[in-house]
């Protein structure tokens, strides 16, 4: 609290007190609802007493700080049955009072007396207060009746404007949660003012929130390899793309399949492994020393489709395997990589990741169930964030590549391009295409249109958002109906009128084309695809769900013929 404040409450203590004496705690609704029984409450700016009587009265704990000698003195009179719970403190120098370690804290018609310098050091005091999950009650004006001058009212007293908004986002930032928010009016009946209550809980007293792991994991790990950068971009892509491939666990936890990462590993590696130059992706690379563990493996797959297309024939490769076309041989080799690049997440970025965070390593893996485990708040946080979080990780790459291969004179422009590089549209859709074309679709998915035999075939999430070909995403269109869908999402209502055409479209992929369209689709679904009864519904549900996600999440424009 500022000087001049505090020096209006000290003398006017008397009339202070009988003021708030006189009415109801605008805040002990509150109380029993947010506060569990017997919890150890401090009251921060008791004032007269009244909201701390209040607790005590409830059952609770409580105890009390105040920076007015006579404020206290008053208070002490008006409750005695305060004695021994109430000492002098204020923010942002609270200290410890009665040794801390609150499971609540109360701060009502307090903050907005805290100039703006002092008001970081106040949330730190505050949150220095609660024990992990403890729980925070404030309150602050949402208006004044009254006209101030330079934040002041006539009597010289501070009321820093801190909006709602302002505040919340402020406790968000250092670790609390907002559970609820409420506003009402003034309790003194005074005109024109009105305040708002707000509810937080303190995530974690020692660790910080899950965006700022995920920082400090691109930002301050130390990386001898792309490896981490590599498992945050397939957490991010799995969480927005494949999000019921996630297995809920026990104990507020997830785990992903670490085939499915590993999968993508090797999308992501292939066109950097696939160039005639080097590009080093570790120290020890750029030095000349031991290669990535998966290099030669990898290698040894890529050379099997070298010659055949840009990035180390990367199209012909994902296009002979969407075919089912596989040979023996080069199916022991894919195995022989996938089992590399699955050792290398394991006993790397898994085993590592967050090394520079105090509360260590976010993720483990249960060799039992072959889930590679991580907090539901982390997951949460991939699952919202997941598209910001891989352009900024891509970039990222980029840059480590670069400082890898100064040597080599690799700069981060010249990787970008691999790392971006994915099959070509083109090639993959072909697939599609033939066997809508043997089956004899006649009808545009979208409009209904008679087809003729120079049709497209459309991706239904546009591959602009997803880069997405698996085949339950590819439908037969009309070529001008395909041009104004572009990278609009259908409405929800073309969704459900043209269910039954989608439906039978995947039905023809699924005949033509049976081990890649389940094992696409179970990324989708999160589990395998039924050999019988309605897969197609189940299908349908999950397409929903993605579209709608997608749209909420990024603000993409919504399309209807």
């Amino acid at each position: 609290m500022d000087s001049q404040t505090a020096g209006y409450y000290e003398s006017n203590a008397a009339e202070i007190a009988r003021r708030y004496e006189a009415v109801e705690s605008p805040i002990e609704r509150y109380f029993a609802a947010y506060f569990l029984p017997g919890a150890r409450v401090l009251d921060i700016g008791c004032g007269s007493g009244r909201d701390l009587s209040r607790l005590v009265a409830n059952g609770y704990e409580g105890y009390g700080i105040e920076p007015a000698d006579s404020l206290r003195a008053a208070a002490l009179v008006a409750h005695p049955e305060l004695a021994g719970r109430i000492e002098r403190g204020g923010l942002p120098a609270t200290g410890k009072p009665f040794g801390g370690e609150f499971d609540g804290v109360v701060c009502s018609a307090v903050l907005m007396h805290v100039p703006t310098t002092d008001l970081l050091d106040a949330v730190l005091a505050i949150r220095s207060l609660l024990k992990e999950h403890g729980r925070l009650l404030l309150s602050l004006p949402a208006s004044r009746g009254e006209e101030l001058k330079e934040h002041r009212d006539s009597a010289g007293r501070l009321f820093s404007p801190y909006s709602a908004g302002e505040i919340s986002l402020l406790f968000e930032r250092f670790g609390f949660r907002p559970m609820c928010r409420w506003e009402s009016g003034d309790q003194l009946g005074r005109q024109g003012t009105s305040w708002y209550t707000l509810l937080f809980e303190l995530q974690g007293t020692g660790a910080q929130r899950p965006i700022d792991q995920i920082e400090i994991i691109l930002n301050r790990d130390r990386k001898e390899a792309t490896y981490k950068l590599a498992l945050i971009r397939a957490m991010a892509e799995i969480a927005t793309q494949e999000a019921r491939s996630a297995v809920w666990l026990g104990g507020d936890c997830v785990g992903i399949p670490l085939v499915r990462i590993a999968e993508r590993w090797l999308l992501y590696y292939w066109p950097i492994m696939a160039s005639s130059a080097l590009t080093p992706q570790s120290r020890a690379e750029a030095a000349g020393a031991r290669p990535l563990k998966f290099r030669s493996s990898l290698t040894a797959l890529i050379r099997e489709f070298q010659g055949k297309g840009h990035h180390g024939g990367l199209s012909a490769w994902h296009l002979t395997r969407m075919g089912g076309k596989l040979s023996p041989e080069v199916s022991v080799l894919l195995k022989r990589a996938l089992r590399d690049i699955a050792e290398a997440i394991r006993s790397g970025p898994v085993a590592f990741s967050g090394g520079a965070l105090a509360s260590g390593p976010v993720f483990t893996y249960d060799p039992r169930t072959k889930l590679v485990e991580m907090p539901v708040d982390l997951w949460r946080e991939f699952s919202l964030l997941g598209h910001w979080i891989r352009d900024a990780v891509i970039v990222r790459w980029a840059e480590l590549s670069g400082q890898f291969g100064v040597r080599q004179g690799v700069t981060a422009a010249d990787v970008l391009p691999f790392l971006l590089a994915q099959p070509e549209v083109d090639r993959i859709t072909s697939l599609a295409r033939a066997s809508f074309e043997a089956a004899g679709v006649g009808e545009c998915t979208w409009s209904g249109k008679r087809l003729n035999a120079g049709f497209a075939v459309d991706h239904v999430i546009p591959f602009s958002l997803w880069a997405n070909n698996d085949l339950w995403n590819l439908v037969p269109a009309d070529p001008r109906i395909n041009l104004q869908k572009s990278d609009k999402l259908p409405t929800h209502r073309l969704l459900m009128e043209r269910q039954t055409q989608l439906a039978e479209g995947w039905s023809i992929l699924r005949e033509s084309l049976p081990v890649p369209f389940d094992r696409q689709a179970e990324h989708l679904l999160g589990h395998p695809l039924r050999a019988t009864g309605p897969w197609q519904d189940l299908l349908f549900a999950r397409l929903r769900e993605a579209i709608e996600t997608t749209a909420m999440q990024r603000g993409v424009e919504r399309w209807s013929p």
